[in-house]
């Protein structure tokens, strides 16, 4: 595998899914509505986009597609494809936060973030 670090920095959207597929493994339309929830409805990522982005996340070794179905038959459709954050797409997402945390303290730092 690469260094993490060599991704960075990651796309907003790439870093949210990697956020919520590490929570837990989900499918495409999961992600979706998971990305509204976090976002207070900010974020919306569209099917095609969100496809293109989880085949690359798959190709860079970030995420894997399971074989196995993690919920029960009867409330499942065959045709969802589940995702899981490898060892690696942890490491990069690690990275990203902890680019984005000095990022923070610079602002900080700078005064130019307002009250929370």
């Amino acid at each position: 595998m690469p260094d993490p670090e060599s991704l960075l920095p990651l796309k907003p959207d790439v870093f949210l899914i990697l956020t919520i597929v590490a929570r837990n493994d989900q499918y495409g339309y999961g992600i979706m509505q998971e990305a509204e929830r976090l976002t207070d409805g900010r974020v919306r990522l569209q099917p095609g986009a969100l496809y293109r982005r989880l085949r690359w996340m798959l190709d860079a070794g970030l995420l894997d597609e399971l074989a196995e179905r993690p919920v029960p038959a009867v409330e499942d459709d065959d045709r969802r494809r589940y995702y899981r954050v490898t060892p690696f797409g942890r490491r990069v997402a690690d990275a990203e936060a902890a680019r984005m945390r000095g990022l923070l303290r610079a602002a900080e730092g700078a005064g130019v973030l307002g009250e929370p």
